[in-house]
């Protein structure tokens, strides 16, 4: 059959048409009919529906072949994604300052790690020198039996025998360290290694450490006795300046300073009776002038704050000062007065936490409607917090006390006993008995007994009747001596002029507008603000009602995040609502007032 033949037959009909009349069309105008007529179809079939598009025989015939079609869906696909993007970008459009960060950003992770959190280049860290160490009796732990442990208040032969080192050995031991280091009162946080042979448990060498800069080794001689020497450890102490803005992060503020950690602590103890570090506010400024303790160049501690300055950001408030003044008869910390902690007077037991809740012995109950007396002053705090005696004075509890948790109960002169509830754990070597010194450590904040927030529960008594700890007049100060004063100001005016000399470093960058509040308010007009607004005004009804919704939510059991409302015992006047959140141990109002009894 011919091929005009066998298409004709495979051409569809026209229902209108009668075959012997019709006449015979053209070979080349049937085969433009049929393409018409295919693609006629085709966008019939497309008109029709998802279904009808993808009938058997909508796009059979020679007007789009497979190819064709996967072609056109790739650019289907493509149109969409494009699409997808150009939306996302209008939603999310991305600042020109981002644009031009993304371009030029670095691609080495060695680069990334040079940048702050802020996108500035960190500042660079201080280099030190650091010098080879001496040998260490640990190195023999490979060959020989080495064992270890903190004295914790015991005899040194007492200290030795729970090592299970032979009494002989002891003896050799302490004959050695006779006229090198007394051993009568050895201190607790003292550390003793011992080095033993594993056949004969005869000693070879030990070590007594006082710090990290005074050890004591001593090694077995060619002639079988023991030779102690004091390790050199090229212990220096340097002074260092320097300047820091304060920012959210405290600790990260004053590492880009180039001061190390710990020194936060040190700030608290200069500033006893002025400020803390907890009440640094950001956008502040603080200059100190350092002497720092290294051992074979490593950083060691910080022996001292020599000056310090705090400025807030508000310049209408006083910068506040303290001086490290060393006199005939005195040496402390001072203020710009003169004034200085008393030797003999009491301590702040938390130092630089907040009083979340005062003593309160005639406090109506929030809930339970009746008087229920709240015998403690509570400082709030996070879990973990060093706890320090208030004063000197004697361990005559250490324990589980129900209600108050860890407890710990110290015996002062003039029959006062100050209590320290509610401890996470207690200073190791603290026990029954011990004498404890002012600011010594006793144990750590927590939440242990009936209480809803990490907080430490302080009290006072006096002949066994509960008074207010704050009439203890606690971190109270005192001008120096009148003979120290010439001297001081003297000290005083050097130091000033140091602290002027210090200078500041570049103030942080402003913290850009977050891109979504931008679109907010550019694409939504009018509804983002009332979406805005609407939040504002839903959170005002809880901060008016002094966080008890809030309070609710979580059940009492979330500490906020100041050491506020929940981490202690909880009264009105420490809330910033009219009614105030009363939350912790108040509302068991028994906790310590019949704990400690």
């Amino acid at each position: 059959m011919a091929p005009e033949e066998r298409r004709g037959q495979d051409e569809p009909k026209d229902s209108g048409a009668v075959g012997a009349s019709a006449p015979e069309p053209e070979p080349n105008a049937a085969a433009r009919t049929t393409d018409s007529e295919a693609a006629s179809k085709a966008r019939q079939s497309v008109r029709t529906g998802p279904r009808a598009g993808f009938q058997r025989g909508a796009f059979d015939g020679a007007a789009i072949s497979p190819r064709m079609r996967a072609l056109f869906g790739g650019l289907f696909g493509l149109g969409s994604v494009a699409s997808i993007f150009a939306l996302l970008i209008q939603v999310f459009p991305i600042a020109p300052d981002a644009r031009t960060a993304v371009s030029n950003a670095p691609q080495t992770a060695a680069s990334a790690a040079e940048l702050a959190p802020s996108g500035r280049p960190r500042p660079p860290k201080r280099v030190r020198e650091l010098l080879a160490e001496p040998w260490r009796v640990e190195e023999l732990r490979g060959t020989h039996v080495v064992v270890r442990d903190e004295m914790k208040r015991r005899s040194f032969l007492v200290a030795l025998a729970e090592l299970r080192v032979p009494k002989s050995e002891s003896y050799r031991i302490l004959k050695a360290m006779d006229g090198v280091f007394k051993l009568d009162q050895p201190k607790r946080r003292h550390k003793l290694i011992v080095a033993l042979e594993r056949a004969t448990k005869k000693v070879v060498a030990f070590e007594y450490e006082v710090s990290s800069t005074e050890i004591y080794q001593g090694r077995t001689s060619d002639a079988g006795l023991l030779e102690v020497k004091r390790l050199d450890l090229a212990v220096k102490h340097e002074e260092f300046a320097a300047a820091a803005y304060l920012g959210k992060d405290l600790s990260q503020s004053l590492e880009n300073a180039g001061f190390e950690p710990g020194l936060a602590a040190v700030i608290n103890e200069a500033f006893i009776g002025q400020t803390s570090v907890e009440a640094f506010e950001e956008g502040g400024v603080l200059k100190a002038l350092v002497t720092e303790t290294t051992a074979l160049g490593r950083f060691v501690s910080y022996e001292r704050i020599r000056a310090l300055e705090y400025r807030p950001p508000d310049p209408s408030k006083p910068p506040v000062r303290a001086y490290w003044f060393e006199g005939a008869t005195v040496k402390g910390y001072t203020d710009e007065r003169g004034r200085r902690p008393s030797n003999a007077g009491w301590r702040t037991p938390c130092p630089g936490s907040p009083v979340t809740s005062h003593f309160n012995p005639k406090r109506m109950h929030p809930v339970l409607k009746k008087v229920m007396p709240h015998n403690g002053t509570d400082f709030g705090a996070p879990t973990g917090t060093p706890v320090f005696a208030a004063f000197r004075g004697k361990v005559s509890f250490i324990g589980d006390q129900g209600p108050s948790g860890n407890l710990v109960l110290l015996e002062h002169g003039g029959a006062i006993q100050t209590g320290y509830a509610h401890l996470s754990r207690f200073a190791p070597g603290v026990k029954n008995g011990d004498q404890i010194g002012t600011r010594e450590l006793i144990g750590y904040v927590g939440s242990t007994g009936r209480s809803t927030g990490p907080h430490l529960h302080f009290s006072a008594r006096r002949d066994g009747k509960f008074f207010d700890p704050l009439e203890l007049r606690l971190d109270a100060l005192q001008l120096l001596p009148t003979e120290e004063r010439v001297a001081f100001l003297a000290q005083k005016q050097a130091l000033d002029r140091v602290l002027e000399a210090i200078p500041l470093p570049e103030p942080p960058e402003p913290t850009p507008v977050p891109a979504m509040r931008t679109t907010l308010r550019a694409a939504g007009g009018d509804a983002g603000d009332s979406a805005l607004a609407g939040s504002v005004a839903s959170a005002q009804p809880n901060e008016a009602r002094g966080g008890e919704a809030a309070d609710r939510e979580l059940g009492g059991d979330e500490p906020r995040a100041e050491g506020g409302d929940a981490s202690g015992d909880g009264d009105a006047s420490a809330k910033t609502g009219p009614k105030g959140a009363e939350t912790g141990a108040e509302l068991l109002g028994e906790d310590l007032s019949g704990a400690i009894e």
